[in-house]
């Protein structure tokens, strides 16, 4: 076997530049004489827009629902590592007992047990990768519901407290933190969300 079949099954398991220009005195003082201008022009028809700040991936990841998919996912995991074990334990052992029975067959005979055996190897690893697929597939479409509910009630907050724009934790370097909105939306996912179904869509032939 040259190749782990275990090696093949899902593994355990989301700067900003500041460029300086300089500006001559006399074009900044323009430009501030300008801005003063339109800002005069526009207060009366423009209403100043609030902001919030939300952890996305944050509450993402410490949602129950985020908790349960994972925990899911690894027990699933686990039921594959350990069956790939057994097949790759089974060709192992046919290939000893094959290469002990070398002398007691024909050249012909052996040859052709020994492709029948690369055939199994072959096949066992290509339904390895296949089911590392399918189990990441199960994995991303359940987390997909979650985000997108995530979604919702982050929307929902910013209506209800009159919120304009919300902007993710990641996009920003600096924030107030009455304006993080974290927590509230974290507490709505748990409570609307707190479990979502993995299903899994396994290849015939493995668990």
């Amino acid at each position: 076997m040259k190749q782990n079949l275990l090696a093949l099954v899902l593994a355990q398991g989301f700067k900003i530049i500041i460029m300086k220009a300089p500006i001559p005195f006399i074009l900044l003082a323009v430009l501030v004489l300008q801005a003063s201008s339109v800002r005069a022009q526009v207060s009366s028809e423009l209403e100043p827009v609030s902001l919030a700040v939300v952890d996305f991936r944050g509450v993402l990841a410490k949602s129950e629902a985020a908790r349960n998919i994972r925990s899911a996912v690894d027990e699933k995991r686990q039921e594959l590592r350990q069956y790939f074990l057994e097949v790759e334990n089974n060709l192992r052992d046919e290939q000893k007992n094959l290469s002990k029975k070398r002398s007691l067959v024909t050249a012909e005979a052996f040859e052709q047990r020994a492709r029948n055996l690369k055939e199994k190897a072959q096949s066992a690893q290509k339904l390895a990768q296949t089911s590392n697929q399918k189990l990441k597939k199960s994995f991303d479409q359940a987390m997909d519901q979650v985000q997108k509910e995530l979604l919702r009630i982050v929307a929902e907050v910013a209506e209800e407290t009159g919120v304009g724009v919300v902007l993710f934790r990641s996009a920003i370097v600096i924030a107030v933190k009455k304006l993080d909105i974290s927590k509230e939306v974290l507490q709505r996912l748990n409570k609307k969300l707190p479990e979502v179904k993995v299903r899994f869509e396994m290849v015939k032939g493995s668990k």
